[in-house]
């Protein structure tokens, strides 16, 4: 007992005072009481094995008898010191792992991606740091249902409308579970100022390109939308309330600017990036839909995807009964909302024109009281323009809706009357239009009331040419007229995109629907010119008229990537077709614009540098990619005459691989 006594007075202070910073902080980090070991082990295992005096140097082993012997000395670790190893293991472990969530946390946010929740070790030590009521356990698992498991809300007492019978099925769901993925989510507040953090400032591109840009789309580019999609004056404030906005602003004005070519590229990657991040989240403000019409509305690549998940994301969050909700409260959330629901719903029709595809929104829209909000105070002469054009696509809907898809079958003859029919109410809507469009826009000069115009031949050309569904002999005598009046407005088209300068300029601008629209009324006069010959317009005429438009388009000054300068090299291919002495007989020629299956050469052609892709997405025909939408089932392979040419070297015979 004095050995014991003897050996505690002389290590037992110095151990102690030695490792008592340490077990104290221990301590201090996993909130347990001070571990208090006393005992200090001097001895070598040998030694005390028989139970002799251990003769040890302050350097520790071997011992002076294991020495003599030549015998194993080794020395066991106390508790201590065995805790206290492993502590500092144990705080190295948790300090690299604490780097490394970081690290990929901060690479996550880079990408795009969803938070990682935080570690365990911190939530632990969190929580014994802020409460001891509650066990650790309790406040990571939490943490875990949120990330993995639906969320829920806190239920709310009953009320006296509680009473009443839910209007929509999904409301009795919510209120027996509560959970916040079944409820409509509130549109967000304006958040408070903070430093920018996006692609400009983290130098993917100038300062002085992004206020270039900016000032090209506030000045120029946004008449063409009706002054919808910037409502802010300064590039600073426009990063300050909204990056996807800033980004879908800075990619259609690089798309427009010729020598943004490069800076296209990184416009788009990053609001292809912004976007992809957004989509699995439920909330959105009016920033949000304005950048999503925006890139509806000029950015053809990706404009069907973009229309359908902002109809679906703004239905979600009540955006379709703004119209109404403006007309009655006359707030300018309520009336902003409204002008982007009415941009969505042209945008909408435009997709279902070009892809021959039904529209995502199916309301009703002729029994909207377009008078009443036109009427009201708030309202202004882009809105006028705006209502115009919601007004035209009700009756180009009903027109697509008569018809149907196309199923390569001729339209019957008694559908000759609703032709007429739906003829007068387009003569009734220019009539109506002309007169009440502003005739300049300090922007877009005169193009409001001609670009009505211009809408009304697209409208012609698209009502008129159903006639050719299906025809594969002569036009039937009851569908001439139509047939001719269709002609007319292709025609027409064309000089106004030549002739007209407030048209002309403002190819460069205008919305890429008109773009695809453009595309197709060449290669309808291409084709009928070829088909029909003499009867509706002769080879001469359509190549004239393709050749004007070639030159005029090569005149603009516009981005690389534009539709209107991808079409270019198409429709010099289009011309060889027309041509009286491009050496290619007529059947060869029939084959080429009729696209007959049997000569083997379509899928071998690599024909993406000939003609533009109205949509990027890649697709199995090119009905869709090019929007040539119900008329001719046109595959533009064939427009290789000189592969075509090739093929009939290589198989004299007609024969096919």
């Amino acid at each position: 007992m004095s050995k014991r006594s003897r050996g505690n007075s002389n290590h037992e202070v110095p151990e102690a005072s030695f490792n008592a910073p340490k077990r104290v902080a221990i301590g201090a980090h996993y909130d347990q009481p001070v571990a208090h070991i006393s005992r200090n082990i001097r001895a070598c295992t040998t030694c005390r094995k028989h139970k002799i005096k251990c003769l040890m140097d302050d350097t520790g082993p071997p011992c002076r008898r294991c020495t003599d012997k030549k015998l194993s000395c080794v020395v066991s670790k106390n508790l201590q010191t065995i805790i206290d190893e492993k502590t500092e293991l144990s705080e190295a472990v948790l300090a690299d792992l604490e780097f490394l969530h970081s690290a990929v946390k901060e690479m996550r946010s880079v990408a795009g991606m969803p938070d990682l929740p935080p570690l365990r070790t911190s939530l632990l030590s969190e929580g014994r740091d802020s409460s001891t009521s509650q066990p650790p356990v309790t406040n990571f698992q939490y943490v875990l249902d949120e990330v993995n498991g639906p969320s829920c809300d806190n239920s709310p007492k009953l009320t006296p409308e509680d009473d009443r019978l839910p209007h929509a099925p999904i409301h009795s769901l919510y209120a027996l579970t509560k959970m916040r993925a079944l409820r409509s989510p509130e549109n967000p507040k304006d958040g408070q100022s903070k430093p920018i953090d996006d692609f400009i400032s983290r130098g993917s591109i100038q300062q002085a390109d992004a206020e270039r840009l900016f000032a090209l789309y506030r000045d120029r580019l946004d008449g063409f939308i009706y002054s919808i999609g910037c409502r802010y004056q300064s590039l600073d404030e426009l990063r300050r309330k909204s990056s996807i906005l800033s980004a879908a602003t800075l990619t259609v004005a690089a798309l427009h600017d010729p020598d943004a070519d490069k800076v296209y590229g990184i416009c788009s990657s990053e609001l292809r990036r912004l976007t992809e991040k957004s989509m699995l989240q439920r909330s959105g403000d009016r920033d949000y839909f304005r950048a999503l019409s925006i890139a509806s509305y000029w950015l053809s690549d990706l404009s069907w995807t973009l229309s359908g998940h902002a109809i679906r994301r703004a239905t979600e969050c009540n955006v379709h009964n703004s119209f109404s909700r403006a007309i009655k409260e006359q707030t300018e959330d309520a009336i902003d909302y409204a002008r982007i629901w009415s941009i969505l719903f042209v945008c909408d029709q435009h997709l279902a024109i070009l892809y021959d595809r039904p529209a995502i929104i199916q309301d009703e829209w002729s029994t909207q009281d377009w008078e009443g909000f036109l009427q009201a105070p708030f309202a202004t002469a882009q809105d006028e323009r705006l209502m115009s054009q919601v007004e035209l696509m009700g009756v180009v809907r009903s027109i697509r809706q008569l018809f149907g898809p196309d199923k390569g079958e001729a339209i019957p003859r008694v559908y000759a009357s609703q032709i007429g029919h739906y003829n007068r109410q387009l003569d009734q809507w220019i009539a109506k239009w002309t007169t009440r469009l502003p005739e300049q826009h300090p922007a877009i000069g005169g193009f409001p009331r001609k670009g009505a115009l211009l809408h009304f031949h697209f409208a012609q050309l698209y009502l008129f040419s159903h006639v050719f569904r299906g025809q594969s002999d002569a036009i039937p005598s009851h569908f001439l007229d139509s047939a001719s009046m269709a002609v007319t407005a292709a025609s027409a088209i064309i000089d106004m995109l030549v002739t007209d300068p407030d048209i002309s300029s403002g190819i460069v601008g205008m919305p890429s629907y008109l773009i695809s629209m453009t595309a197709f009324c060449c290669m309808f006069l291409a084709k009928v010119a070829h088909k029909y010959g003499d009867n509706l317009i002769r080879r001469d005429q359509a190549r004239d008229k393709i050749t004007q438009l070639i030159e005029h388009l090569r005149s603009l000054s516009m981005g690389k990537w534009h539709l209107a300068s991808l079409m270019i090299g198409g429709l010099e291919k289009v011309l060889t077709l027309l041509a009286p002495t491009n050496g290619v007989d007529d059947t060869i020629l029939d084959v080429i614009l009729n696209g007959d299956g049997n000569h083997g050469f379509g899928d071998a052609m690599s024909v993406e540098h000939m003609l533009p892709r109205v949509d990027g997405n890649p697709c199995p025909t090119w009905d869709t990619t090019f929007g040539l939408s119900p008329i001719f089932g046109f595959d533009p392979a064939y427009l290789d005459v000189d592969g075509y040419l090739q093929s009939i070297a290589m198989f004299p015979n007609g024969e096919s691989q």
